[in-house]
């Protein structure tokens, strides 16, 4: 009986032993390797025959419906409430150019918490009551566009709103749409006035670069009142989102106040395993020289590859992947191809809980989401136990 139970026993280890032994196939590239014969990649040898067909089509790059940054950028959630968390109360500022490079000023900003410090940041005046030249060092309070501000310091505060929309827009050199010119940091720059203050300049020679006789067309402050009307209609309850600039407003003693961009960070998500399939990756080529890397996919459900990716990459490079089926997913494996060989494939269909660490060969998941389960988790390896009892 004793013998019978140690051979069940055995059994058993071997079992959950070949088990394991599927689970570590999956880890016997993390090395961080690329081996060579005759000038091409030795591949893993997983890719089974007929697994991966190719046509005359599967040559041509597949864009997904929506790309990557797209997909991320609709998966954020902005975090204006940990931006003002973190502003500071005070900052000390020196102008470094009156007017900039495309702005107003060029500033230095000196922040203790270092939240906001940097040198050659654009600038912009926010009222036209008081002054502030260039190579001046000022200490200034802080605030949000958002929240409450000092009273009396802008005649209508309530247009903030505006000229964060402002701020987002890419006008400086586009047209005029009746003909007037071309869009300069000057009308930018006139246009805050006109919507935060009642007053605006009269000489203007901080409103263009080199300084030259502001109006000397006559249409620049008719260019001006557009962007003025643009943000008007189309600013009005404008929240910025993930990527884009808050305004940030900085009021000083007797001097004139400043409003800076600040980029809004998203929100940080909860990360799960991998459920359903895998839908993005992003994955960051770990050797030192430059090699063409291409990934492949099949299309829906046939064998047919299509190809999602097709660059030369080198050390530390990443490489943004989004699925191309119609459920925005890879299936069950990428397929990687360095130079003209095969190389490695990525499960993708989540029976692997693949996330952030997980490795093949030079390849490594920096991060990636799944359809049910999201933002994916970083990876734990599988470890290989057998109990006896």
């Amino acid at each position: 009986m004793k013998q019978v139970t140690k051979l069940i026993l055995l059994s058993l280890c071997i079992v959950l032993a070949s088990c394991q032994d599927e689970s570590i196939g999956e880890q016997d590239t993390q090395q961080a390797e690329l081996n060579f014969k005759d000038g091409n990649v030795i591949s893993d040898g997983l890719l089974e025959k007929e697994e991966l067909m190719f046509n005359g089509e599967s040559e041509l790059l597949v864009k997904p419906n929506r790309s990557f940054a797209q997909k991320t950028a609709d998966n954020c959630t902005p975090d204006i409430d940990g931006l003002v968390a973190q502003l500071p109360s005070q900052v000390t500022i020196t102008t470094t150019a009156k007017p900039g490079d495309d702005a107003y000023f060029n500033i230095t900003i000196d922040d203790s918490s270092g939240f906001l410090s940097g040198t050659e940041i654009a600038a912009w005046c926010a009222d036209q009551d008081l002054s502030l030249e260039n190579n001046e060092t000022v200490s200034f309070d802080v605030y949000s566009s958002y929240g409450e501000l000092p009273e009396g310091t802008f005649e209508r505060e309530e247009n903030f709103d505006k000229v964060n929309w402002l701020l987002n827009q890419t006008l400086i050199g586009e047209e005029s749409p009746n003909g007037l010119g071309v869009y300069t940091f000057g009308h930018i720059q006139y246009a805050m006035w006109l919507l935060l203050d009642d007053s605006v300049c009269q000489v203007c020679t901080a409103l263009t670069n080199p300084t030259s006789t502001w109006n000397n067309d006559g249409n620049d402050v008719e260019q001006a009142e557009e962007i003025r009307d643009l943000a008007l209609a189309q600013g009005a309850g404008f929240t910025p989102g993930c990527g884009e600039l808050m305004a940030i407003v900085l009021v000083p003693d007797g001097k004139q106040s400043l409003i800076i961009g600040k980029e809004v960070e998203g929100e940080i998500e909860e990360c799960s395993d991998c459920v359903g399939k895998v839908t993005d990756l992003t994955l960051q080529w770990n050797w030192h020289n430059d090699h063409r890397v291409r990934v492949y996919q099949r299309l829906g459900n046939s064998c047919w590859a299509g190809k999602i990716f097709d660059e030369t990459v080198g050390l530390n490079d990443e490489i943004d992947l989004s699925g191309v089926n119609n459920n925005g997913t890879f299936g069950k494996w990428l397929y990687i191809y360095v130079g003209n060989c095969y190389y490695t494939k990525i499960k993708t269909n989540c029976h692997l809980n693949i996330g952030p660490g997980y490795k093949r060969g030079v390849l490594e998941v920096v991060s990636g989401q799944s359809t049910q389960g999201g933002e994916l988790c970083e990876y734990e390896p599988p470890h290989n136990y057998c109990y006896w009892w």
